[in-house]
């Protein structure tokens, strides 16, 4: 039989654990930034390039550009979508009052959460399919 003993939180705990909280915030933020700028980079070279980088049009499997094109849109829209998510579940937990929730979240945490694992997916999705779109069209149609 397991002895169980109930642990208190102390002042120094509890500053630990605000502390963590905040850098996991910070890091998810970074996160965040930095796959909407690749996705918008990354759209706008491709738009801009495509042209010099592998020739003139007819292209060979040009869906895969198109399929690239999108992927990075909806990583924009994923990640775009998750700042207004992320509002709705701090204000939301916010309104509980204190002391806070069972530790679950609420449904925009869990929208939050998807759509940020959806748009970190998605840039490199949208990178995959313009590699290998460029390596079949290198020296332009033939």
């Amino acid at each position: 039989m397991a002895i169980s003993k109930k642990v208190t939180m102390t002042d120094e705990h509890v500053q630990y654990r605000a502390h963590l909280y905040q850098l996991e915030q910070k890091a998810q933020e970074s996160f965040d930034k930095s796959v909407l700028s690749l996705s918008g980079g990354a759209l706008g070279v491709s738009f801009a390039f495509t042209e010099s980088f592998i020739g003139t049009p007819p292209y060979r499997l040009h869906i895969l550009l198109a399929l690239a094109w999108i992927a990075w849109a909806g990583s924009i829209v994923a990640i775009l979508a998750s700042f207004f998510t992320s509002t709705c579940a701090l204000r939301k937990e916010l309104a509980r009052g204190w002391p806070p929730g069972d530790g679950k979240g609420n449904r925009c945490d869990m929208i939050t959460a998807v759509l940020n694992v959806t748009g970190g997916l998605l840039f490199p999705t949208g990178v995959v399919l313009l590699a290998v779109f460029v390596l079949k069209n290198l020296g332009g149609s033939k």
